[in-house]
């Protein structure tokens, strides 16, 4: 896995952008109900058994999480850091991930990357009974099927 500073993803998008590759700048759903999502830095292949989403943990999105602070950790929340604390330390931990997503729009597959985490997978539709709560994971997964294969996601009935 590829790991890269702020400043050279951002030449990455430059050279991306040269190139005519598809881009994309928005949310690239990760977090399940508690956690930060990334942003989308890249996609290709929409609506294609190739499909593929790349992102990154950017400090907006970490911005966004600490002031929200699920977790209590700030002191408007009753914890010891400030905001500017919590986004600082997350985006020490956090600041280099590279998030990827694959899906196959036919075969309604998805493959999830965070980092060099285990992938986490899933195939659409989901059975009846499947678990689809925040600590199941799947929330995250069926949002990156919709970026990625709206099509699909309609007549599977994933909006």
């Amino acid at each position: 896995m590829i790991r890269l500073s702020a400043q050279c993803a951002a030449l990455a998008v430059f050279l991306c952008l040269s190139s005519g590759q598809v881009l994309a700048s928005g949310s690239f759903p990760v977090a399940s109900c508690a956690g930060w999502s990334g942003t989308a830095v890249e996609q290709d292949g929409i609506d294609t058994p190739s499909a593929t989403m790349t992102g990154m943990v950017t400090k907006a999105d970490l911005q966004e999480y600490c002031e929200r602070d699920p977790g209590g950790e700030t002191k408007q929340n009753g914890g010891k850091l400030t905001v500017a604390q919590c986004v600082a330390k997350y985006q020490k931990e956090e600041g280099r991930t590279v998030l990827t997503s694959k899906a196959n729009c036919r075969t309604g597959t998805i493959e999830f990357r965070y980092g060099n985490n285990a992938p986490q997978r899933a195939r659409f539709p989901l059975k009846d009974d499947e678990d689809t709560s925040c600590a199941s994971g799947k929330p995250p997964l069926i949002a990156q099927f919709v970026i990625m294969c709206p099509p699909a996601a309609r007549r599977m009935k994933l909006n």
